[in-house]
């Protein structure tokens, strides 16, 4: 390197080094990357939002309205927000602007706030050495076009990705996809939290069947069919089906009544239309070992304990088919007393049709067959025969389906018949509550699938990516009686025996340094 031996050539090199920093800016805003750590990089955007982001062609303004110094659990919110915004930011093609206010500055700004409808919240926070309740602030608004999206409270970090892209995209996608729920009055208002997850995304809309679907209506949900449907009802929905628009179904082929601990076959029409399309609910429900927990009171003397017990007819599935988008990101889901799913696609449709299981169970599987449906915990044989292999509790039916009726057996009042499609799309759940606010809709998890579903079948899977990323429960891997006990043992002796291991090391070592001093020192 050639020395600094006057002030010209100290200028000249001063100028050198400014002009490579100054080049190295300029390429490092366009190429840059980040290393993330985490198992689903979740610090970094996925393509699905590097292409929502990329959609945007006008200019998309994210007025953040957030408090500073926020107590405990909320303290880094402010931080993971900016840098995901900037994530954003950095892959819009600078079309993507944000700014950040602190409302309780400027009652302006706090007007503002709240005619975005974005409310403040009372947290318990110390100030000058005692409890205080103080009003913040954690929410924004994406202004767009003519548009809005807001974002009222951001109390967690988790998820943020997906509700900020499904926010952004709500905002440039102007052709909102309808899906309609049946009617039934067995489950009228008790499907909310479907509807409002679903309504972030799409119009959602109840249809009755005793019309013909609406035309707009692109995709179908059907819950827990007891009885058997009108020949009209059938129709509709077959006719749904014949114009390839998908179905999905939640259904299993047991009515259980709780109270008593029995069960019964439900007696319906409804399966064997599903049967001839090329899907099998069979009349059983599925008992696991890995289960989820019910609380059952035992009576100790004059005492009544209420103790929490694992109930093999509460499944919680963990296996699921990875080669699928709708459940390869999911990590557990929750049924209640569910049916077996196979496929039933005869032999004439065996290249134009194709069943695929999504979900099932552990290989700790037992099988409730009919006559005998006895729920109760007293003398339950199902309980010690849980060894059998995993069944397919849901699946995925595709291609070629025929009309569940003929010229001859159509309704009197039907019109515009169409015999068949080459493009149906049939996926069932085999729980009958799945969609059910008192049962299945109650979860995180099985509210993922749903929204996966849907995603998937009305052709939209830009946020399924996003919707998996984050862990939301970790389940233990199930493990035979026999690795439990080496493991135990292992636990057991492994310490004692390192420690011994250990003492019988140190005490070989000094003996040899002892024999080595009496040679060279001669005692």
């Amino acid at each position: 390197m050639k020395k600094i031996t006057n002030l010209r050539t100290f200028l000249i090199y001063l100028a050198l080094v400014a002009g490579m920093l100054i080049l190295a800016n300029l390429v490092s805003r366009r190429l840059f990357f980040r290393w993330d750590l985490t198992e689903n990089n979740i610090y970094t955007l996925s393509a699905s939002s590097k292409a929502i982001i990329a959609k945007l062609d006008d200019r998309l303004l994210a007025k953040v309205f957030f408090s500073d110094n926020l107590p405990g659990q909320y303290a880094n919110n402010r931080r993971y927000l900016q840098d995901i915004l900037e994530e954003f930011q950095a892959y819009s093609k600078g079309q993507l602007h944000f700014e950040f206010y602190r409302p309780e500055d400027n009652d302006e700004l706090e007007s503002e706030a709240q005619r975005y409808g974005i409310p403040p919240m009372q947290l318990q926070a110390i100030e000058n050495d005692r409890m205080e309740i103080k009003n913040v602030w954690m929410g924004l608004a994406l202004l767009y076009e003519d548009k809005r999206e807001v974002l009222p409270v951001i109390q967690t970090t988790s998820g943020l990705e997906y509700e900020l892209a499904s926010a952004i995209k709500k905002l440039i996608d102007t052709d909102r996809r309808s899906v309609g729920i049946a009617a039934d009055p067995r489950w009228d208002g008790k499907n909310q939290n479907i509807r409002r997850v679903l309504g972030q995304t799409y119009n959602v809309r109840t249809v009755n069947l005793d019309q013909p679907v609406p035309i707009d209506i692109d995709l179908l949900l059907v819950n827990g069919v007891m009885d058997s449907l009108p020949a009209m009802n059938l129709y509709n929905l077959d006719q749904f089906v014949m114009s390839g628009r998908p179905l999905l179904l939640a259904q299993n082929q047991v009515e259980v009544n709780l109270s008593r601990g029995r069960g019964q076959r439900i007696r319906s029409n409804f399966p064997d239309l599903l049967r001839h399309y090329g899907v099998e609910i069979k009349p059983n429900i599925i008992a696991d070992r890995i289960s989820g927990q019910v609380a059952v009171e035992t009576q100790r003397g004059i005492f009544r304990m209420r103790n929490t017990v694992d109930y093999p007819f509460f499944p919680r599935i963990q296996r699921f088919n990875a080669d699928h988008v709708v459940v390869a990101g999911l990590e557990e889901v929750r049924l209640v007393f569910a049916s077996e799913v196979t496929g039933a696609i005869d032999s004439s449709r065996a290249e134009t049709a194709r069943f695929e299981p999504l979900m099932t169970t552990s290989e700790f599987t037992a099988v409730m067959r009919e006559p005998f449906f006895n729920f109760s915990f007293e003398n339950n044989p199902v309980f010690q025969q849980l060894n059998g292999p995993g069944r397919a509790v849901a699946g995925l039916l595709r291609g070629e389906v025929t009309s569940y009726f003929t010229e001859d057996t159509q309704p009197e009042e039907a019109t515009g018949f169409i015999p068949a499609t080459m493009g149906a799309q049939l996926l069932v759940i085999g729980d009958g509550t799945f969609f059910s606010d008192e049962s299945g809709a109650i979860r995180r998890e099985n509210l993922e699938l749903v929204l996966n579903a849907v995603d998937y079948l009305v052709g939209d899977e830009e946020l399924i990516a996003i919707r998996s990323r984050e862990v939301t429960t970790r389940p233990l891997k199930e493990l035979s009686d026999g690795t439990r006990r080496s493991l135990k043992w292992a636990n057991i002796l492994g310490p004692s025996m390192l420690i011994v291991a250990t003492g019988l090391w140190r005490w070989r070592s000094n003996r040899k340094r002892r024999t080595l001093l009496e040679q060279i020192y001669g005692h």
